[in-house]
């Protein structure tokens, strides 16, 4: 099991902001290449969000979070960014902490947290 300390250092610092239909951050695997089977939940707050709530782009496609499976996995692979947005409310302005929950195929479930602030 990787800590979850080691995990946060996925998180791109600063890419955290609001957009016209929720709010989105960015990933980037410092760790080792892998394949995403599931994302979510993803929360913030009292608000938790998953499936077609999440959608992820990487630099050839985007994937909602409800089409990830075992058989329809997405490559994670080192030093390519992965944007992740959520559709739903917007983040207030300030410190946030988000926590973000995933699968992949090889380690199973991932879960840390995000701190920054939305301006």
């Amino acid at each position: 099991m990787i800590p979850s300390f080691l995990l946060a250092k996925l998180y791109v610092k600063g890419s955290l902001k609001n957009t016209d239909s929720g709010f989105e951050f960015a990933l980037k695997n410092i760790i080792d290449s892998t394949m995403l089977i599931g994302i979510g939940p993803i929360t913030t707050g009292e608000k938790s969000y998953e499936d077609t709530a999440i959608t992820m782009k990487l630099p050839d496609k985007t994937v909602s979070g409800a089409e990830l499976s075992r058989q329809n996995s997405i490559p994670v692979r080192m030093g390519v960014p992965i944007t992740v947005s959520i559709a739903g409310d917007k983040l207030v302005e300030g410190a946030q902490r988000i926590t973000v929950a995933a699968t992949t195929s090889d380690i199973g479930k991932i879960k840390f947290d995000i701190n920054d602030t939305v301006n």
